[in-house]
């Protein structure tokens, strides 16, 4: 979506707007390998760190984001004129699997702009949309698993879809800094370059952000199912702050600390967010396994802010009865050794903002 690229450098930015904190990465394409050139991140607590009542002012929420990452990058020092890449959260966008008759390119786009009232509430003209053919479907075979379906070739598309207004907002956030934005994806695919990228199994993500947890199931690099529900880190560490009577900044300490605060068996504590992100990621996985039967989960990876919290990768094992471990969006990143402490605090949180500047990275390898 949006994609207006303006310059051919082995230098990207990813941008990684989250609801708690801005997160930069820049990243250089040298010897066939992605290289960490630098890497930043700002708290919003935005209410400390603006203040009002003078001349200079931030009056809005979107002027203090902007503000708050014209700080960040002025503190980053980077070059002016990089390609920057900048993510919209996954909860603001729609992916979906469409299955068609295969078709001619203009009659196909036509056919996809009806699929699309289905699944889009808002008028079409407010959305900008996506797609491309994944998948060619012989025709024996469908008729065999799909027993009175018509005959004839038929093909799977991605469709993407987002709010006009959405992308119009975090473009404007990037205004008045020395970047071109040359384009805007939904973090989910963000998220799954930087853990997954092109390993050809079938994954399963669990990116666990501050307001929003984002479940993602890859079928050979393709987003084939992606669900978000509407709670988060911060509900986690609302949780513990009630359950223990304690504020809710020494409850974060709780959460990121060394206490498995999940899994005691005599002080466990029962937090419904855990539960119900357990539950709903069960639930996609059954429901994908039985429309695919012979289909082998090769992964799940826990994501985001909150994924390592002590005892989060047993209590998602036990709870999905399979192995869970942190995705490591650092893996295929060259760093200086002397970071590797930072980076290995900084962990999973910073997948998008990594998958954001591969995405730069892999268009420059194209070019």
């Amino acid at each position: 979506m949006l994609e207006f690229f303006k310059g051919k450098r082995n230098h990207f930015v990813g941008i990684d707007f989250g609801t708690s904190s801005i997160k930069v990465v820049e990243l250089s394409y040298e010897n066939q390998k992605a290289k960490l050139e630098n890497y930043g991140i700002v708290d919003l607590d935005l209410t400390s760190q603006f203040e009002k009542g003078n001349d200079n002012s931030v009056t809005s929420y979107e002027q203090r984001l902007n503000a708050a990452l014209k700080g960040l990058i002025g503190r980053m020092k980077l070059p002016n004129g990089l390609q920057s890449y900048v993510s919209i959260p996954g909860f603001s966008g729609l992916i979906t699997i469409i299955e068609l008759p295969e078709m001619q390119s203009d009659e196909l786009a036509k056919a996809i702009q009806f699929e699309a009232h289905k699944y889009i509430p808002s008028s079409l003209d407010e959305v900008a949309m996506s797609w491309e053919i994944i998948e060619h479907i012989d025709a024996n075979k469908q008729l065999g698993q799909n027993l009175g379906k018509a005959g004839g070739k038929r093909i799977k598309v991605l469709l993407v879809a987002a709010p006009k207004k959405d992308i119009e907002h975090y473009d404007r956030l990037v205004s008045g800094v020395d970047l071109e934005v040359s384009a805007i994806e939904l973090e989910t695919f963000s998220i799954a370059r930087s853990l997954v990228g092109d390993d050809a199994g079938n994954f399963f993500i669990i990116d666990i952000g501050s307001r929003a947890t984002n479940m993602i199931l890859l079928e050979k690099g393709v987003v084939m199912v992606n669900r978000n529900v509407d709670a988060g880190g911060s509900e986690i560490t609302t949780t513990i702050a009630d359950m223990m009577g304690i504020s809710k900044q020494r409850s974060e300490a709780f959460k990121t600390g060394d206490k498995d605060l999940i899994n005691s068996t005599e002080s466990a504590l029962i937090i419904p967010v855990l539960e119900l992100i357990a539950s709903e990621s069960k639930r996609i996985l059954n429901s994908y396994k039985e429309k695919n039967p012979n289909l082998r989960i090769d992964g799940i990876f826990l994501s985001g802010g909150s994924s390592k919290m002590k005892g989060l990768e047993q209590y998602f094992t036990k709870s999905l009865g399979m192995p869970v471990m942190i995705g490591n969006p650092w893996k295929k990143i060259l760093y200086d050794e002397k970071a590797k402490p930072l980076i290995d605090v900084l962990g999973a949180s910073f997948a998008v903002a990594i998958g954001l500047a591969l995405r730069g990275l892999e268009e420059y390898k194209r070019k």
